[in-house]
């Protein structure tokens, strides 16, 4: 098989994992070469045959301009609403993504967990710790809780697989009709499309909700205040998809003001968390810094993926996971 030229793009900061990984696997039979940024882009473009892109950061135009003729783009990353696609396609390069099954067994895991913190009151239990304490605080049973999933993709089934696995009943608000194996798989109480008495319902009757959304300019705030307003006081709100698909305010005041029991997620509004908020000192508030579906796995089935689409190009196949068609 033909060797082929790749140019990685690494993305300032991030663990060295994520490079170790694309090495053992695309360099292994491919050439690979870094991206020097402190240097003159155009004539590292030269005789590159793909580039694998760590991130879906926003990129310069004449990065894509100086690999127009490139057989391919591949970003290390699911979402890529950051990423100029727009300009991508109209250059010509064929561009990929990962796909969600690269990074869900870890935001099923994070998503799980952080259901299981805010049930046993991990945070209190903390307290009285410090304190030299014991017997409090007493936390609840999740086995027999309605899970209502937003999105049924690879993370959210990923995500129900184990929920199922502890007790939890499942429901689900997913505009791709849900054949008849899936259905027999998870045996949802209800299967509903996630329109406005869809989403009614979801959020009306679950004891926990949880997001499974790809971020677009359709799903963008898509949680509004009027939704979370349904949510019963006992609830619980799970999110580790996109800090952006929901009205964050509106979400932080109802813990706040203890019309919903907890909170427990891996993003926030935009990129970073706000740590001054007040929500983020809640004793029902667990977030992560956007870390669930990032983890030493997740590298290496990126870096596969990557070196997948890399020995389609050699061998002259179609590429997959294509997000410019």
């Amino acid at each position: 098989m033909k060797r082929l030229n790749i140019l990685y793009i690494q993305k300032p900061g991030e663990d060295p994992i994520w490079d170790n990984s694309l090495l053992a696997a695309v360099g292994a039979e491919h050439d690979v070469s870094f991206l020097d940024r402190e240097k003159p882009i155009e004539p590292q473009f030269h005789g590159v045959d793909g580039v694998v892109m760590m991130g879906a950061e926003p990129t310069p135009a004449e990065w894509f301009e100086a690999a127009r003729g490139t057989k391919f783009w591949q970003l290390l990353s699911v979402g890529y609403d950051k990423f100029d696609l727009e300009t991508i396609r109209e250059i010509g390069i064929p561009c990929c993504h990962c796909p969600g099954s690269t990074s869900s067994p870890g935001l099923a895991e994070s998503a799980i967990m952080m259901i299981y913190l805010i049930l046993k009151r991990w945070n209190e239990a903390q307290e009285v710790l410090a304190q030299g304490k014991a017997f409090n605080p007493m936390g609840e049973d999740v086995d027999g809780r309605l899970m209502g999933f937003v999105g049924f993709g690879a993370s959210g089934r990923e995500t129900a697989s184990l929920a199922k696995a502890v007790g939890l009943r499942i429901a689900i608000a997913e505009p791709l009709d849900i054949d008849p194996v899936t259905r027999d798989e998870y045996q949802p109480e209800f299967v509903v499309k996630p329109d406005a008495e869809g989403m009614a319902r979801i959020f009306s009757e679950s004891d926990i909700v949880s997001l499974h959304l790809p971020l677009t300019p359709e799903t963008h705030g898509c949680i509004t205040a009027e939704l979370l307003g349904r949510m019963k006081p006992t609830a619980i709100f799970i999110n580790v998809a996109r800090g952006d698909l929901v009205d964050q305010e509106a979400l932080y005041t109802a813990l706040l003001e203890n019309r919903i029991a907890g909170i427990g997620t891996d993003v926030h509004a935009g990129v970073f968390p706000d740590p001054k908020h007040p929500v983020y000192q809640h004793r029902n508030f667990y977030a992560t810094p956007h870390t669930s579906g990032t983890t030493r796995g997740t590298a290496r089935r990126r870096a596969q993926i990557a070196l997948e689409n890399a020995n389609r190009v050699a061998a002259g196949e179609p590429l997959q996971h294509r997000i410019d068609l």
